[in-house]
């Protein structure tokens, strides 16, 4: 008995909560209704920043569902009862939880069907300047309005452009185009913020051009709309501002964020994604059933100037109010780093205060002549490792060669010159020989001048194999000296990069002397240096300098690429660091093989070309 009671109970509190259940279960749904066609560049805007809006801030799942009416370009009575018949039918079995209005012809198309197409319904408007023709409005129709306010847009032409005496306001042909006119003279009159005020319309697009490029230096023109010309063209507003803003004579204005990009200077305005924002806002709190909020909230809006046509126009940047929003602004470098160079600044100075102090302790500590004696040594010997003492061994090498034989050519040719009869073609030949000598020598001079000069850092196509095979051959007689032996592998396949010739030459010969340096202490027999060039299964080039040291201890393989750090006893502590720079700014990776057991592999690794 008692369970047949407890099922009893489960099955009526099952059917007493079982539809509120499905009803809290069930998705809200929205329908956004706009006045103008989907691809209008201010509809784009509004419906991004109310779908990223919402997707940010609601609650749980929302259903939005869309409508362009696209009444502007087609406002026949006809296509109204067709579009209002149509939206009927589609939403006639859908509850819909709010309905936002975009533009004041959506606001009039849903309040005229309200009863047939979302009765009861709270709506949410926005987009909209002026609400005396929709007075009085029904206690749950609320919604943002915007001023598109054409007297503060003339103010701040005023202020960015204190010499003009004349405004120019501009609008198209359409109905939608004279309201907007009649609106405007309505706020601005035929004087206003000291300028004079003309209004400009009844003209086709080439007209406007005409008219905008005619324009005297002393004025300033505002763009409101032109849907449509005087031809009956029908336009895209934005489109036919960019055309005419092009053709101007004088900065122009706007009362639109979306016209701002095509050669306009300035406007009091306000985005229409912030527009779109404050709507989902707004129906956000309508969907939680709070519509106490005020029956108008005003959009937010501010003074805008697009940087470039300030620069353009030679705007005195003095005269931008504060506080306004500056488009496309490209900071300086002091505005943009002003703390890191203050704190560099003030890092330096204290290193300077610092260096200057260690430098009179040093002077002091000096005046020994056991320390100044040392101080010489320690000079000298960092100058015997300067690139230039590096490479003398092979420019005495490689010099003396050519010019030995130009001596025996010379000398044989003198002796020749001396007998009653000579063979003129062995005369040519020593000469001969003497030119290509001499050509050998003034290329090993411009090759070791091509190292020691600064140069630029461009980067060009090159042969890895070729930068190998001539600085071995720039470095041969100094590695003979040392008595190393140097092995060349050349990759099989092709090895083209993008690289600096002079700077790679500088890397290259660097890891030679470093190999070279690791085996100074052991037998010549063993001092073997090989440098291989191949291509890498990435694709990039590699060029690995390998030898028979003693090697990079482990945890010094990444250390000694660090400034003033060295195992060398002797050593700075730099000649890898700026080896490494190099390669990077060449867009490689310079590193030492882990891997390797026996001496230490220096290993290059750069994009092929």
């Amino acid at each position: 008995m008692g369970s047949r009671c407890r099922l009893a109970v489960a099955t009526l509190l099952f059917l007493v909560f079982a539809p509120a259940l499905a009803v809290a279960a069930s998705p809200q749904r929205i329908l956004v209704v706009y006045e103008n066609e989907s691809t209008l560049f201010a509809v784009v805007e509004v419906a991004a920043g109310l779908r990223e809006q919402l997707e940010a801030s609601a609650p749980g799942h929302i259903e939005i569902y869309t409508e362009y009416l696209d009444i502007v370009r087609f406002p026949s009575a006809d296509r109204r009862k067709q579009l209002s018949d149509d939206l009927v039918a589609k939403y006639r079995d859908m509850r819909l939880d709010a309905v936002l209005a975009v533009g004041p012809g959506a606001l009039r198309f849903l309040l005229e069907r309200r009863d047939r197409l979302a009765s009861g319904v709270p709506i949410v408007f926005g987009a909209i300047r002026d609400l005396s023709a929709f007075q009085p409005l029904p206690a749950d129709v609320k919604g943002i309005v915007n001023r598109f306010d054409v007297s503060k847009t003339l103010q701040l032409s005023r202020q960015l452009q204190p010499q003009a005496k004349k405004a120019v306001v501009l609008s198209g042909s359409s109905a939608f185009d004279r309201n907007w006119q009649a609106t405007a003279r309505a706020a601005l009159g035929d004087h206003h913020a000291g300028l004079d005020v003309e209004y400009l319309s009844g003209f086709t697009l080439d007209g406007f051009k005409q008219a905008a490029g005619a324009l005297p230096a002393d004025a300033v023109l505002l763009i409101l709309t032109v849907f449509e010309d005087a031809a009956g063209q029908k336009f895209v507003p934005r489109d036919a501002s960019v055309a005419i803003a092009k053709a101007s004579s004088v900065p122009v204005y706007t009362v639109y964020s979306s016209y701002f990009g095509s050669n306009v200077l300035a406007g009091y305005v306000g985005t229409f994604e912030m527009i779109g924002r404050q709507m989902a806002d707004l129906a956000l709190r309508v969907l939680k059933g709070d519509i106490s909020f005020p029956q108008t909230i005003a959009a937010k809006e501010t003074n805008m100037v697009d940087w470039r046509e300030v620069q353009r126009w030679r705007i005195d940047r003095d005269t931008i109010p504060e506080g306004t929003r500056i488009l496309n602004y490209e900071p300086t470098a002091w505005e943009r780093y002003r703390l890191p160079i203050l704190l560099a600044s003030s890092v330096i100075a204290a290193q300077m205060l610092t260096i200057g102090a260690l430098l009179f302790q040093n002077r002091r500590s000096r005046r020994l002549e056991e320390v100044l004696s040392t101080e010489r040594l320690e000079l000298a010997h960092l100058s015997r490792r300067s690139q230039l003492g590096e490479l003398s061994g092979a420019l005495a090498h490689e010099l003396a060669q050519p010019l030995t034989s130009i001596l025996a050519n010379a000398e044989a040719g003198q002796r020749l010159a001396m007998e009653d009869a000579f063979d003129r073609n062995e005369v040519k030949e020593i000469f001969d020989d003497i030119i290509a000598d001499d050509k050998r020598a003034a290329s090993v001079m411009a090759q070791l001048r091509s190292m020691m000069l600064k140069g630029d850092a461009s980067l060009e196509v090159l042969d890895l194999n070729e930068a190998v095979r001539t600085t071995v051959t720039l470095a041969n007689a100094e590695l003979m000296a040392r008595r190393t032996e140097v092995t060349v592998i050349e990759s099989p396949d092709e090895a083209r990069v993008k690289a600096n010739l002079v700077q790679l030459q500088q890397v290259i010969l660097n890891l030679l002397l470093n190999a070279a340096d690791a085996m100074e202490t052991m037998p010549s027999r063993q001092r073997k240096v090989e440098i291989s060039v191949r291509r890498r299964e990435d694709g990039t080039r590699e060029l690995a300098v390998s030898d028979r040291g003693p090697g990079v201890p482990p945890e010094m393989r990444n250390e000694v690429f660090k400034p003033f750090v060295s195992t060398k006893k002797t050593g700075l502590g730099l000649g890898l660091a700026i080896c490494r720079s190099i390669i990077e700014a060449q867009g490689g990776k310079l590193f030492f093989d882990d891997s390797v057991v026996r001496g230490a592999r220096a290993v290059i690794a750069l994009p092929a070309a």
